[in-house]
């Protein structure tokens, strides 16, 4: 089930259990919730209604998705959730809070200046992100201006809420920084500056979409850190196999982790010459 069909990340992640379960001769069914965490509620039921085996969700966490998960529960259908942690009724996650780009962030502006964070906060993974920030900018002397995006419209409303900001921070002061807790945003915050002819703010993603990496390697994104989304989603549909196989065979709760690279100026040529997944 897909958080959004806009989300690319978090739809690899999906689209990497799907291919491994098409393999192993599953059907699969893929469903847009649009953001909406009523639309996910409503299709984990219906589709634990039509007789699903195993549903893996995304991005909104567990505790968000309480009718959905009651109704796996009364059916005994096993549940992993990619970005929204395990609980009761949800044995299985990916760990989505694999962030390197913020201290590198703090490191880049010598622990001084002004931040504009874009976050999201009805996801998961942006709310663990942004926690994340908030605690290592604790010990420093930037300043945070914090504002939400939008989910559609992620890309536009960050390059809204970035051009904003820029007008109210001229060049020549301070250190200045744009960080987004995915790389959707960090997208929308470059073409914001892009236009601006604004040079001196850095900016910040996770993810490491091939957007995301591309404007690394073009020098208009200062870092970005990738993992493997659809490895990490693979793993996730493994367990839901084999816990259907052997429920004693699998140990429950389990959160999924994943490889990690900070993209940056200094790596992004060897870590493009690696091959890496990108989406």
């Amino acid at each position: 089930m897909q958080f959004s069909a806009s989300d690319v990340f978090s739809n690899a992640a999906l689209e990497g259990g799907a291919e491994y379960a098409r393999q192993q001769g599953w059907d699969v069914q893929t469903v847009d919730a649009q953001g909406s965490v009523d639309e996910m509620n409503a299709a984990m039921t219906n589709l634990v209604t039509k007789g699903a085996d195993a549903l893996l969700v995304s991005v909104f966490p567990t505790t968000a998705l309480a009718d959905g998960v009651a109704s796996a529960i009364d059916a005994g259908v096993p549940v992993a959730n990619w970005g929204g942690g395990t609980g009761d009724g949800v044995q299985f996650a990916g760990d989505v809070w694999l962030d390197e780009s913020s201290a590198r962030m703090v490191e880049d502006m010598d622990a001084e200046g002004e931040v504009l964070t874009l976050g999201y906060r009805p996801g998961l993974p942006c709310q663990g992100r942004e926690a994340g920030l908030d605690e290592l900018l604790a010990d420093t002397d930037i300043v945070q201006t914090k504002q939400q995006i939008t989910i559609p419209g992620q890309v536009e409303s960050a390059q809204a809420a970035t051009a904003a900001w820029a007008a109210a921070h001229p060049a020549g002061g301070e250190s200045l920084a744009v960080w987004a807790c995915f790389d959707d945003p960090a997208t929308g915050a470059v073409a914001a500056l892009r236009d601006l002819g604004r040079t001196d703010i850095r900016t910040y993603g996770i993810n490491g979409t091939a957007a995301a990496v591309a404007l690394v390697e073009s020098g208009e994104l200062t870092a970005t850190t990738w993992y493997n989304s659809p490895a990490q989603g693979e793993d996730l549909v493994k367990l839901l196999i084999a816990y259907l196989d052997d429920p004693d065979s699998v140990e429950v709760p389990q959160t999924v982790g994943t490889e990690v690279v900070l993209v940056t100026s200094d790596n992004v040529e060897e870590f493009l010459a690696g091959d890496p997944t990108l989406y």
